[in-house]
């Protein structure tokens, strides 16, 4: 269970509404505390989950200050047109990554830039219990990459091992992709795909390891359908995405596009943070 956050604060825990996986079930007793505390931190929070100074002023704001909300940072600049990966220079369409080991995807977009009030959300989403947040983020994505044409027959997420869900008690990428399914009006498949083996945390390796760390990670569940929204909470280096689409595609996908809510760009990139948060959580 996620421990107290400094200062004495209190951290929101509740089970995810997503039914857990055979072997990841919570004590009764131990889910109606983490509903209990989730549903006071998210109608009556004290101060803001991201800048920890603002009071939440209006009711169902899921613990986050309107000004936070209206401060999420938005992409900017020219973007690679495959990975979204923010380009240096001018003119080019394409990554250097893209264009040396082209990926699976058609295209990842992510609704915000890794950084200000998109990392603070972000980082309480993941690892601090506020699993409420999934609603409000995916109203971001699906707001902000709407208007990019992707038809998909179906959206489902990046997996996590059950070591990861056990720990933080939910499973952020598959409430986010759940939501943005319902906002999308598509079918939402939790399972179409599954994590085979434990890998290190992408975020605590350096960026020309992540590759191999991935490398035949995923396995998808049955046939895929022909066009898929892949859903993550945060996208770094890419790989994680990459293998991801590999595995839909082995399995008949003809087009994968992800979609995130962050992208940390290595500017963005600060692993120690991540982490800080990934041990606190455990």
């Amino acid at each position: 269970m996620p421990r107290s956050r400094r200062r004495g604060r209190s951290v929101p825990e509740v089970r995810s509404r997503i039914a857990p996986r055979k072997g990841d079930a919570i004590p009764a007793a131990t889910a109606l505390q983490r509903i209990g505390r989730a549903a006071a931190r998210y109608f009556l929070p004290s101060r803001c989950l991201a800048c920890e100074i603002r009071p939440v002023e209006e009711i169902f704001r899921g613990g986050v200050c309107s000004s936070c909300w209206r401060a999420l940072p938005k992409p900017a600049g020219p973007a690679c047109a495959a990975c979204g990966e923010p380009l240096a220079a001018e003119g080019a369409e394409r990554c250097g990554r893209c264009l040396i080991h082209p990926p699976s995807f058609q295209s990842l977009r992510a609704a915000a830039p890794y950084r200000g009030s998109a990392r603070s959300i972000l980082l309480a989403f993941k690892f601090r219990g506020a699993d409420y947040l999934g609603e409000r983020l995916a109203e971001v994505v699906a707001a902000r990459l709407s208007e990019d044409t992707i038809v998909a027959s179906e959206v489902t997420a990046v997996p996590a091992t059950a070591r990861s869900v056990r720990r933080r008690g939910y499973h952020p990428a598959e409430l986010l992709a759940e939501a943005v399914a319902a906002k999308l009006g598509v079918s939402f498949s939790p399972r179409r795909l599954r994590k085979v083996r434990e890998t290190s945390r992408q975020s605590g390796l350096a960026l020309e390891h992540r590759r191999s760390n991935v490398r035949g990670a995923f396995r998808a569940n049955g046939p895929s359908p022909k066009k898929v929204l892949l859903v993550d909470d945060v996208a770094t280096s890419g790989w994680t995405a990459r293998e991801c689409a590999e595995a839909l595609r082995a399995a008949g996908a003809g087009q994968v596009d992800v979609w995130c809510f962050a992208r940390a760009s290595r500017d963005d990139f600060d692993r120690d943070a991540f982490d800080r948060d990934e041990r606190s959580a455990d």
